[in-house]
């Protein structure tokens, strides 16, 4: 009597198998040769830079890399200060704070982007969820009332009405984000506008903190573009502090400086050179290609040979085989 041919998931249990293990071996061949730039002291007018990056997500929400994961990259990225901003919830940030301590990682700001239909606010430094489900006068109260720093968040055009009378009650703006570069090709989301909400509040006498933030979601850029922030120390309560007081300076792509003007000065006196970074995915010698070639093809090869339960269990595939 003829045996009935194996499920089609059971034939590929050892290409799986496999692919597990590239995978494995990609991440872990990966870690150890990926390079992580010295974390130096630099001094500049009496005061520690620090490079911050204040606006990186997770995959509690719609980011790709765990909480863990993420202090790993800020660290990979050279970033002294990052700032776990999550929409709606804080928690993510405190995963991170233990970790990145655990390893004497970068500073952990743990924080919340205050995420509506209307307009998006950072609640930098808080310890508890800001409620979004309100007037953004009351969340900003609440983000003063909780020790935190209120910084609008990518303020384009289409969250003016909301920003503009409430102005006074902001400590910043992000003033550098990512579609600086060009990627969203949105005409109602557009770096320029932002850089006009920062701008413009200056002109008409009201002072706020320049901040440039990644928005990290997936992929490589984790800090492509930051702050430097001039800080006492390089804990979070120096942080805050300095972000209170404006002492932050941010470069757009064509070299201006925003922020406080006396730093802004003493950066020109004494040019400060941020840490050299690579965003590209061609690796940095034969053993990283290497490592990066394994994590790609068992990605694959665990999509494409995950077992897949049709009809019959495997285990009674299994039982009538044998």
């Amino acid at each position: 009597m003829s045996r009935p041919p194996l499920d089609r998931s059971l034939r590929s249990l050892p290409l799986f198998l496999i692919s597990a293990v590239l995978f494995a071996l990609g991440i872990s061949m990966g870690t150890l040769v990926d390079p992580t730039p010295p974390r130096e002291v630099t001094m500049r007018a009496g005061l520690r830079v620090l490079e911050a990056d204040f606006h990186a997500h997770t995959r509690f929400s719609d980011g790709v890399l765990s909480p863990i994961d993420l202090v790993v990259q800020a660290r990979r990225r050279g970033l002294d200060v990052l700032g776990v901003t999550e929409h709606n919830m804080v928690f993510p940030g405190k995963i991170a704070r233990w970790f990145s301590r655990a390893i004497g990682g970068p500073t952990i700001v743990v924080g919340e982007e205050v995420t509506t239909k209307a307009f998006h606010v950072h609640a930098i430094g808080v310890e508890t969820k800001i409620a979004p489900r309100q007037s953004l006068s009351k969340i900003l109260d609440d983000i003063h009332a909780a020790g935190g720093v209120a910084v609008a968040a990518h303020p384009v055009k289409s969250f003016w009405p909301y920003f503009l009378p409430v102005r006074d009650k902001l400590d910043g703006a992000e003033v550098m984000h990512p579609i600086a570069y060009g990627g969203r090709g949105d005409p109602a989301w557009r770096w320029e506008q932002m850089r006009a909400f920062y701008t413009d509040a200056l002109a008409s006498g009201h002072r706020l903190t320049a901040v440039g933030s990644s928005d990290y979601h997936f992929f490589s850029p984790l800090g492509i573009t930051r702050t430097l922030v001039f800080a006492e120390r390089d804990d979070a309560g120096a942080v805050l502090d300095a972000l209170r007081h404006g002492r932050t300076v941010v470069y757009d792509l064509e070299g201006r400086a925003y922020g406080d003007p006396d730093l802004v000065a003493a950066l020109e006196r004494e040019p400060y050179a941020p840490r050299a970074q690579d965003y590209g995915y061609a690796g940095t010698g034969a053993l990283d290609r290497f490592a990066r070639t394994c994590g790609w093809l068992g990605i694959v090869g665990l999509l494409l040979f995950a077992p897949r339960r049709r009809g019959r269990t495997t285990i009674g595939v299994v039982e009538e085989a044998t």
